[in-house]
């Protein structure tokens, strides 16, 4: 048996699997605030509901799979030469910290293989605050859970659809997600925000259709080759869209098909499946799906990352600066042998008089000679590269020191942020923090500096670029409810 739990802002869901098909499941409702933007605020009060949910259930707290509804996140293919496997998770690290628009010190970083070609490997790269998921497994613990399995609600839409090109959109109580499958990967995944509580359905179904249409846009012109075919299905999932009326909505607004999305995986006829397919699509990471869809071709690549895998990853012990220099030295004292031994091998082969040996040991010993200078000078570069050494580790203990006075005020260039508007990319330096980014008018952007001029960390706050043109979104989990048309700016903070 398999337990799922996905944990949201609103409502807690539980599923379980038991023998290849839905045994029980249950929901239990949570107090406004308890969970905020995918941040569990008040474990004990989460893990208290959580208990409730599995005595109401009668279900064992084991194999339980969870994923966390609103979870920020960032995700990047990168392409590695073929290198040995002990080498992978160090490259992808460094392109990582190349491509990652945060410091890789707060991501826990999961990766799986998605392509493989004679030359290179492509990885699917993905970043998770590490904050958020600490939180979620002291939460787990608090109710006697032993951390087994977390994905992506995003991931676990893909696996519960099991198409080879899809747009899947979930329409949930507390975010929208729209994921665009091609050739079983996920190439977008996008995470809105829905409009507040006086929202009708019509509102939310049409913000849904104008991200959708800007999502398109981008993979149409980053894909030239490779377009998405207007036969490809809109798969449509969450509570919002159990009556049909959202499907009605959004079929006459787009060309590709609607049509519900149902997992490959067997269930009871009255299990309202729109509430509970990203549950489903959890226990798929280790439920094999049931026969593939008629026309489908079965083997699909299947995205099974485990975002706790690098929480409990090994880390490699680093080698001490004693054994390296002990190596190197071993090292030189090979290099500088092996041309005498050479040296030694022609002249035996060459000359078998007692004198010619006498002056092939003179010559050796010129050798030694010269090669003993050459060692110490090897040894004054090693002892150079070992106070270099220090001195970058005594400055990386310096940035570190300052890693707090950089949070907080990320922190608060991100909480200031006004509806409206989205960041394209924030850089940090010594003297202060650069933010890049898109709204919907001059005045979303007046009202964010104005915020920011309030806050007494910073010493001055000022504009130093705004254009006005169309607006297009790359695939990140950042929430967005503007149009396609807007402005760019840049804003210069200073500390």
């Amino acid at each position: 048996m398999y337990v799922t739990l996905d944990i949201g802002a609103s409502s807690i869901k539980l599923l379980s699997v038991k023998r290849g098909k839905v045994d029980k499941w249950g929901m239990a409702p949570l107090a406004p605030g308890l969970v905020r933007d995918g941040l569990i605020q008040q474990p004990q009060a989460v893990a208290a509901a959580i208990d409730d949910l599995f005595k109401e259930t009668n279900v064992p707290k084991q194999s339980v799979i969870t994923s966390l509804t609103g979870l920020t996140f960032t995700y990047r293919t990168i392409s590695l030469p073929r290198i040995k496997p002990a080498l992978i998770p160090e490259a992808i690290q460094r392109a990582a910290r190349k491509e990652m628009p945060l410091p890789l010190e707060e991501l826990y970083l999961s990766w799986q293989v998605i392509g493989d070609e004679e030359n290179k490997v492509d990885f699917l790269v993905l970043g998770v605050p590490r904050s958020h998921v600490d939180v979620m497994v002291q939460t787990l613990v608090i109710v006697g859970i032993k951390p087994y399995l977390m994905d992506l609600k995003p991931l676990a839409l893909v696996r519960a659809a099991h198409r080879r090109d899809a747009v899947i959109v979930d329409l949930g109580p507390d975010y929208f997600h729209i994921v665009l499958v091609s050739n079983g990967v996920p190439a977008i995944m996008h995470t809105i925000t829905p409009r507040g509580k006086g929202a009708s359905l019509e509102d939310h179904v049409q913000q849904t259709i104008n991200e959708l249409s800007r999502i398109m846009k981008f993979h149409r012109s980053s894909h030239p080759d490779n377009p998405l075919s207007p036969s490809t299905p809109l798969l449509l999932t969450g509570e919002l869209s159990s009556d049909g009326a959202a499907g009605t909505l959004i079929q006459s607004e787009v060309e590709y098909p609607v049509q519900s999305l149902v997992p490959p995986l067997n269930f009871p006829p009255d299990m309202p499946l729109a509430s509970y397919t990203s549950n489903m699509g959890l226990a798929l990471k280790k439920v094999p799906p049931k026969a593939a869809i008629e026309g489908e071709t079965p083997l699909l690549p299947d995205i099974n990352i485990n975002i706790l895998s690098s929480k409990y990853r090994k880390q490699a012990k680093p080698i001490p600066l004693r054994k390296i220099l002990a190596i190197s030295a071993f090292a030189i004292v090979i290099i500088l042998l092996t041309p005498m031994y050479q040296l030694r091998s022609k002249v035996d082969a060459m000359t078998v008089s007692l004198q010619t040996r006498f002056n092939t040991v003179s010559h050796e010993l010129q050798a030694t000679l010269s090669a003993a200078d050459k060692a110490k000078q090897v040894e004054d570069t090693i002892t150079g590269m070992v106070a270099s050494t220090n001195a970058l580790r005594n400055e990386h203990r310096s940035i570190l020191d300052k890693k707090g006075d950089l949070s907080d005020n990320l922190k608060l260039v991100t909480s200031a942020l006004p509806n409206g508007a989205s960041f394209s990319h924030i850089g940090i330096g010594a003297a202060g923090i650069t933010v890049e980014g898109e709204a919907n008018s001059v005045f979303v952007v007046i009202s964010y500096v104005t915020s920011l001029v309030e806050y007494a960390e910073f010493s001055e706050v000022r504009i130093a670029e705004i254009t006005e043109g169309n607006i297009i979104h790359n695939g990140s989990a950042e929430s967005s409810e503007s149009g396609t048309t807007g402005v760019s700016f840049t804003i210069v903070i200073e500390k």
